[in-house]
């Protein structure tokens, strides 16, 4: 019956084909496109934070290392707020502290336990500042945040600036990007890893290549800034980066393909390299890949105490859709 309406009625067969390959698409857009809040945070809102713990390699053989990183641990996070996820930079401290920012400029405190089943609790979440309410998307998708003083440094895309954030919450630009021109960046290719090196501020565009394949950076500080470029692997693009006690810079970086999905590599760019106008090539330390376990690592920082191996951790954005998560990943560096 169906084969001869479609003899009889070719045209009809092919707008019936096409609205349900469209309801189909939908459907799928649905599922991948989760449960993004649509109200501000209008306060601070204790959260109850849940977590799954996550092996190196999910249904692989047990595997404690990964490149020069050794693995630690690994949880997958939810909670119980529609504003928790979609984090893209963190500060993890040595005095047992995680703040997070999400790409709708949503912080998230908690203490932070790598040893707990659940190793972030007594958390918090609550608005930029005060002013968020009357601000859009375009003006609050933080990128990567990073410890400043008794504060915090900033990065935005979309309106690309970096805000100095103080202990009681007021944001203005920062001094440091003075003399930095972010003009001639894409709306949603803006600044993805910032961190500073000898006082100056190192930041790093997410996308952008040149002819020779070098992301255009800035290295500056109030007085004066000067260009610097990176050099990333084929397809990589910086997601965070965070300062080794010792100078070094350790550099998140990202890649998705919809064949091979998303994978993740850590570099570090040695001390002595980093100069104005150098082009910085990092040494690989670890690559993720599936089946790893690995999604849209964003966030990065590094703990560094006293007769211990620097503790590295990660946090994924899963961009609010139910087809990602929000992991916490963290590795100790056996390699310095």
């Amino acid at each position: 019956m169906v084969r001869a309406m479609m003899i009889r009625h070719p045209r009809k067969m092919a707008m019936l084909l096409a609205a349900s390959l469209v309801l189909a698409a939908f459907g799928a857009f649905q599922h991948v496109r989760g449960s993004k809040p649509v109200d501000a945070l209008t306060g601070a809102t204790a959260v109850t934070v849940t977590a799954r713990a996550l092996p190196l390699d999910p249904g692989g053989p047990v595997r404690h290392t990964v490149g020069a990183l050794g693995y630690i641990a690994g949880w997958v996070l939810t909670a119980d707020n529609a504003h928790f996820g979609g984090f893209s930079g963190l500060v993890a401290s040595a005095d047992g502290r995680l703040t997070a920012i999400s790409d709708r400029g949503d912080w998230l405190d908690a203490r932070l336990d790598l040893t707990a089943k659940t190793p972030l609790y007594d958390a918090v979440m609550r608005p930029f500042s005060a002013e968020t309410r009357s601000l859009g998307k375009a003006a609050l998708d933080a990128e990567s945040v990073i410890a400043f003083g008794d504060g915090f440094l900033v990065a935005f895309e979309g309106r690309h600036r970096v805000m100095a954030v103080a202990p009681d919450g007021t944001a203005q630009p920062s001094a440091l990007t003075a003399n930095m021109d972010f003009a001639g960046m894409a709306s949603n290719r803006g600044l993805e890893a910032i961190t500073l090196v000898d006082g100056k501020l190192l930041a790093l565009p997410e996308f952008g290549v040149d002819v020779e394949g070098r992301l255009h950076g800035w290295l500056g500080d109030a007085q004066a800034s000067t260009p610097v470029y990176f050099k990333p692997p084929v397809n990589y693009s910086p997601t965070d980066a965070a300062t080794m006690k010792n100078g070094d810079v350790l550099l998140l970086l990202r890649r998705y393909s919809p064949l091979d999905g998303v994978s993740a590599k850590l570099v570090r760019i040695r001390h002595a390299d980093i100069m104005p106008g150098a082009t910085l090539v990092g040494e690989e330390l670890m690559h993720l890949e599936p089946p790893q376990s690995v999604d849209n690592m964003e966030g990065l920082d590094v703990i560094e105490r006293e007769g211990q191996k620097p503790v590295i951790v990660l946090i994924s954005d899963d961009n609010f859709r139910s087809s990602q998560r929000t992991l916490l990943l963290a590795f100790s560096l056996e390699r310095l």
